[in-house]
């Protein structure tokens, strides 16, 4: 949270136990922290909305509540404490920075437990850029996709269009082509439908947990 002096950063946690966890602790680091959530009365949250946006906080820990609902001007960063178990949220939540023209940092904290929705995030466009702390810096972490990505590089098809895809490569007839073309097309359609479920099932199963868990 200090590093590069933010000029003003929210970090968004699940429920509103995790965002008084949080406010206690930075608190206890010596920080100025506003918190938003569900209990804090609305004449409460006017109060503290008008303290942010007079640079009386340089960081606001709040629930979802703050990533739909609060227009908060100036923020450089936004920090996922925990993943958002309904994902559509993720995307109102970095929306808060970088906005106007201004630059802005979102960086999102996750376990291997999360890898499912980081998944599907990426699905939806959304990248994301490998980082890890040392000696109190942000520097560039390996890439979690590596291994994934070379096993793609390797021929993914099953023995039996492997050995048409060869014949391809020799000189037959265009129709047997157009034949061979369409079975490598068709194989690569299911597998890509099958992990489309797969991937809506983890998704789901992981949202559940979450809402369970809390």
């Amino acid at each position: 949270l200090t590093m590069g002096q933010p000029y003003l950063a929210i970090v968004f946690a699940n429920t509103k136990q995790r965002v008084d966890e949080i406010t206690a602790y930075l608190k206890n680091q010596g920080l100025k922290v506003a918190k938003i959530h569900g209990d804090i009365t609305p004449r409460e949250r006017k109060r503290i909305m008008r303290q942010v946006q007079n640079m009386d906080y340089q960081y606001v820990v709040a629930t979802d509540l703050a990533a739909r609902g609060i227009d908060i001007e100036g923020v450089s960063h936004v920090i996922n404490a925990e993943l958002p178990s309904d994902l559509e949220f993720f995307i109102h939540r970095v929306g808060r920075t970088g906005r106007n023209g201004l630059p802005g940092t979102a960086i999102t904290l996750y376990d291997p437990s999360d890898e499912a929705s980081i998944i599907a995030l990426e699905k939806l466009g959304i990248s994301f850029e490998p980082k890890e702390i040392k000696n109190g810096e942000i520097v560039e972490s390996y890439d979690r996709n590596r291994r994934k990505k070379r096993e793609k590089s390797k021929d993914e098809l099953d023995p039996t269009l492997i050995g048409l895809v060869k014949k391809k490569k020799k000189k037959i007839k265009p129709g047997y082509k157009k034949k061979i073309q369409r079975a490598v097309d068709d194989s690569n359609r299911q597998k890509r439908k099958i992990e489309r479920r797969q991937q809506t099932r983890s998704a789901r199963k992981h949202k559940k947990s979450s809402h369970d868990g809390n």
